[in-house]
């Protein structure tokens, strides 16, 4: 019979796999994720571990291979015990062991070291590989960069020096052109070169008009005022000013308002009475922890029964306290509700003991 197909069909089928008096496989589920410094996404998975201290028997593997091969229970469990003997002989000489589609285990410097395959064994991912998108970047706009002509510069020089030349010629000429035709519309040469008369405002519409027009400027009209209408200003502005009344400012008193105090009542929570060890009616437990002080113990119980459960502590044993979340008939019931109850409590590393 072989064991290693055995135990790789019952780690896809579970959570925990324990090959007694080896270790024990969790496994570890992981949502899709994306790796944005490798631009790389990655599809849900459901990844291997190993734990060298889950070696007690919860009766998984001997059952599974009592049905899978028709043998007793007492035959099945024998040969586990043979293939973790000769497990442990081919470590300790040396020899790397390889669970196809699990990993590998190997022992250095005295220590056992399990390396996981890459192999996702999500169902639920099957076809979806790990695959690169780079990052999208917006689109640049094109440069435009003028064209550059190429030519003679001394020639270019030239060519341009002539054309400001004219350019200000011309700009010369139609000013002194605007200005003999306004001085012609003016009149203004009838005025420096004919009458004198400093009484008399010329204007010309044409040259060799001797014809003038005379405009009489007429003196200004000066009003005064009397003291009398003075005297009368003088009351106005007293009156006015009897007739402003200044007004009052009513200062309202600020009112502050009175803090409202609050009472709050505090309800003392029910303390969790812890009950002393006792042996249980089940041989087959699901193990939240085991504590050599019974105080961590006790803190586990609480929690546990915080979430609605029964827990249990289980005799000392061996030096440990061992806090079992629920009790079973047989190990079938236990692994069967062993996958909600780490959902419900939180905790991963729960795992079935028989007793």
């Amino acid at each position: 019979m072989n064991l290693y197909d055995a135990i790789y069909q019952l780690v896809c089928e579970n959570d925990c796999v324990i090959i007694p008096g080896f270790g024990g496989f969790v496994m570890n589920r992981f949502p899709a994720n994306v790796d944005f410094s490798k631009q790389e996404f990655y599809p849900p998975s459901r990844k291997v571990a190993f734990n060298e201290n889950l070696s007690i028997s919860d009766g998984l593997l001997v059952n599974y291979l009592s049905h899978a091969e028709n043998i007793s229970w007492a035959e099945a469990d024998m040969a586990v015990k043979s293939f973790v003997d000769d497990l442990n002989r081919q470590l300790a000489d040396g020899i790397t062991v390889a669970f196809d589609g699990i990993g590998e285990f190997s022992r250095r410097t005295g220590n056992l070291v399990f390396v996981s395959n890459a192999n996702n064994l999500l169902d639920e991912s099957f076809g979806l590989p790990t695959f690169n998108f780079p990052m999208l970047h917006s689109a640049s706009k094109p440069r435009i960069e003028s064209a550059i002509i190429k030519g003679n510069p001394d020639k270019n020089g030239k060519k341009n020096r002539r054309g400001r030349a004219v350019a200000w010629s011309l700009s010369a000429v139609a000013v002194i052109a605007g200005l003999v035709c306004m001085s012609l519309y003016m009149g203004w040469f009838d005025h420096l070169f004919g009458s004198e008369d400093e009484n008399t405002v010329f204007a010309g519409f044409g040259v060799g008009n001797n014809t003038t027009q005379v405009v009489e400027t007429e003196e200004p009209v000066v009003e005064t005022i009397t003291a009398e209408t003075a005297d009368i200003a003088a009351e106005d502005v007293s009156m006015d000013a009897d007739e402003i009344v200044p007004e009052e400012t009513i200062a309202e008193a600020e009112v502050e308002p009175v803090a409202e105090e609050t009472i709050v009542a505090e309800v003392a929570e029910p303390e969790v009475v812890v009950p002393e060890p006792a042996e249980s009616e089940y041989r087959v437990h699901i193990i939240a922890g085991c504590f050599a002080n019974y105080s961590n113990a006790e803190n586990v119980y609480k929690d546990l029964s915080s979430r609605g459960l029964s827990p249990q502590i289980l005799p000392l044993h061996k030096g440990l306290y061992k806090v079992s979340v629920k009790g079973f008939a047989n190990t079938t019931d236990a692994c069967a509700e062993l996958q909600s109850l780490k959902e419900l409590t939180g905790n991963d590393q729960l795992w079935v003991m028989k007793m």
